[in-house]
């Protein structure tokens, strides 16, 4: 077994453990406890720690590239460079 942990920001570690749970089985073999902490002085400063108990192996190990824009490895063959425009 392998721990994995995601501490920080609520939104920041939910988002970090969204990204690398996803495509991977989340079966009996994989232990998640979520801890949070409030601080009553500063209502929205909420602290969060994902611990994640999983098995040892490859696909755990890696997580998936997030990409923000479409990347094109291989060029698409309806779209001619005369064909497209760039304006500014």
């Amino acid at each position: 077994m392998k721990c994995t942990i995601f501490t920080g920001n609520m939104l920041v570690v939910q988002d970090a453990f969204n990204t690398w749970a996803k495509g991977k089985a989340l079966t009996r073999e994989v232990i998640i406890h979520t801890h949070v902490t409030f601080n009553p002085q500063h209502f929205f400063a909420e602290q969060a720690a994902i611990v994640v108990f999983h098995p040892e192996g490859e696909p755990w190990e890696r997580t998936r590239k997030h990409l923000v824009a479409p990347v094109h490895d291989h060029p698409v063959p309806h779209i001619k460079v005369e064909e497209a425009q760039v304006t500014a």
